[in-house]
């Protein structure tokens, strides 16, 4: 039996000491084999001859049992060599094999992945540069998609000569002891990395096919011709890039490139030039309540786009119009003739039809929905030009004619009234003009009336005229002299309307001129405007504190000044004491109390008192 002993695997052996080693274990069974033959004495005989072929016959057969024994050794030292082989690398690649360009013989996995990393690496780092008409690309390997699986390629140089059966791997140890082994490098390119990269380099080329195009040009609709152009050659490209990644060198190269063909040609565009042409020469009509007017083409033309695509191998044109730009056109143009207010109704009460009626029919407001109305535009140009509605939004007024039930007005609350007779023709037209502006004066459930907020600055452009007034208990003369006798109808009409009085302010001196026809000192109301500031103003005020609306109607018939309110009736009442009356340091001092009863029965009292020096 032949003995001998493996190398040792650590310091990780390599493939040439097992070579060298097993070349002596060959060496030695030759010898035992075939040991050499000593020559035969000179002078023998014929018998010697016989002799010396039965010591052949001998010697033959003792070599073949040598020689099966040698054989059974063999196998069994080759087991052994086998089974050591095996035990040694258990946990280490094989020796002479390599990763790509990386030895990794006699590494254990780690080590290997670490070997391969460090190469893989590199590798992605590198560089494949390309070269065009003076511009220059040097993408790495990794920027243009490549990436190396490392755990993989290791994986497969540790699996040689360990897949199959037992032929196989024996197979492949033999492969191993004569040469080096090498397993290729997986590596992946992913596709859409590689197109981006090459879009990319197609837009710095600049040089991309152009399609024929119709253009509309002022009044004029003209075709833009094709024009070939260069792109990237991108399975050529993709072959270098491989080549690369193969090689595991940086690759330096003119970049290949193409001829890109356009898809649509002008002879192509002359009919849907014709039907641009078409559509081009009819407006579009627009209509705004009943009214009706163009929107010349031409100025259409501005705004439509003409775009041209293959479908199918074959060209489509399709029109679409800037919708945004369009609508600025149509709000610049359109705005002034639709956007307006709403203007409420002049309102009055009939007592010969017992309701409200409108003196002036109020007036809806309107603004232009110009986005509504550009795509609208759009749509009638492109599509059969029919007519177009100028959409709005509309705003009801407040004071609608077609809806004066709304108000919740249903009749009369209180009326009042005073005498003006024996005045200035100034004051008495201070009081008609005060009258008309406060007539008609609408107040909102839960809103105050305001007399200044009714007939706004006493101006003379409003037709008042220079009158007595009091001013800081000072008579004088001044622009709407007379006016309090409007405010005191008012103060007497709300004080038997029951409605809560907010701001009051007595005259402060006693004027007979508003004790007549039964009503006593005590019922009179003075506003002041003194300054530019209303807030400064004295006002006289009450307020709404029923569900609906209410409605002042003042007028003159001379010598009465008369205001009524209406209203929504809620079942409240109205009593006024007597009127009391003194003489506290020198003064003239009036006073009355007013009781409202509610319709639920509960009550509120109040008490006016004047004092006039």
């Amino acid at each position: 039996m032949v003995q001998g002993t493996y190398p040792e695997a650590a310091g990780a052996p390599g493939g040439i000491a097992v070579r060298s080693w097993l070349g002596k274990v060959r060496a030695r069974l030759r010898d035992i084999v075939l040991p050499e033959v000593e020559p035969e004495p000179e002078g023998e005989t014929a018998d010697d001859t016989e002799s010396t072929g039965s010591i052949w016959a001998a010697r033959v057969g003792r070599a073949v049992s040598r020689l099966a024994l040698i054989v059974a050794a063999t196998l069994l030292v080759v087991s052994i060599g086998l089974f050591t082989f095996r035990a040694v690398y258990a946990d280490r690649v094989y020796p002479a094999v390599a990763v790509g360009d990386v030895s990794v013989g006699g590494l254990t996995v780690d080590e290997a992945v670490a070997a391969v990393e460090q190469r893989a690496r590199e590798l992605e780092r590198g560089t494949v540069t390309f070269t065009w008409n003076g511009k220059t690309w040097s993408p790495t390997l990794s920027e243009l998609g490549a990436t190396v699986h490392v755990q993989e390629s290791v994986d497969a140089a540790y699996a040689l000569g360990r897949d199959g059966d037992a032929v196989m791997r024996l197979g492949a140890t033999g492969d191993l002891l004569r040469g080096d082994q090498q397993v290729p490098l997986r590596t992946t390119i992913d596709p859409d990395v590689l197109a981006s990269w090459f879009e990319s380099v197609n837009a710095d080329i600049d040089r991309r096919a152009v399609d024929a195009s119709i253009r509309i040009d002022g009044a004029e609709v003209v075709i833009v011709p094709e024009r070939s152009g260069t792109v990237v050659d991108e399975a050529a490209a993709t072959e270098l890039i491989l080549g690369a990644l193969s090689g595991l060198e940086p690759v330096s190269a003119e970049l290949p490139t193409t001829t890109e063909l356009p898809e649509i040609y002008a002879s192509d565009l002359e009919e849907h030039r014709e039907e641009v042409v078409a559509a081009l020469k009819q407006p579009v009509v627009v209509v705004f309540e009943g009214e009706e007017s163009e929107i010349p083409p031409g100025d259409l033309a501005r705004f439509l786009t003409v775009e041209t695509v293959s479908r199918n191998g074959q060209p489509e044109v399709e029109l679409a119009v800037d919708r945004e730009a369009l609508a600025s056109y149509l709000r610049e143009t359109f705005s002034g003739k639709v956007n307006r207010m709403p203007v409420d109704a002049r309102i009055a009460w009939s007592g010969e039809q017992g309701a409200l009626v409108a003196l002036e029919p109020s007036v809806d407001g309107a603004a232009l929905r110009s986005n509504a109305f550009a795509d609208e535009v759009a749509e009638s140009f492109l599509g059969d030009r029919k007519p177009v509605e100028i959409p709005v939004v509309v705003t009801k007024p407040r004071i609608d004619s077609n809806n004066l039930g709304a108000l919740g007005i249903d009749g009369l609350l209180a009326r009042a009234t005073s005498n003006y007779a024996g005045g200035s023709e100034a004051r008495d037209t201070n009081i008609i003009v005060g009258t008309q502006l406060v007539n008609g004066t609408l107040i909102a459930p839960g809103e105050e009336f305001s007399f200044n907020g009714a007939v706004g600055e006493i101006t003379y452009e409003k037709g008042f005229l220079d009158g007595g007034v009091i001013e800081n208990g000072i008579i004088g003369r001044a622009v709407g002299g007379g006016i309090c006798q409007v405010s005191t109808t008012v103060f007497r009409a709300a004080l038997l309307s029951g409605m809560p009085i907010t701001e009051w302010w007595p005259h402060s001196k006693r004027l007979l001129g508003y004790e007549r026809d039964g009503w006593t000192a005590g019922y009179d109301a003075s506003i002041l405007q003194s300054g530019s500031n209303p807030e400064y103003w004295a006002d006289f005020r009450f307020k709404n504190e029923t569900d609906g609306y209410m409605l002042v109607h003042a007028w003159n018939e001379y010598p009465y000044n008369i205001v009524e309110i209406y209203g929504n009736d809620d079942g409240r009442t109205v009593e006024l004491s007597e009127p009391s009356f003194a003489n506290p340091d020198g003064k003239f001092a009036a006073w009355f109390t007013r009781v409202v009863t509610y319709a639920d029965g509960t009550r509120s009292e109040r008490t006016f008192e004047s004092v006039y020096s």
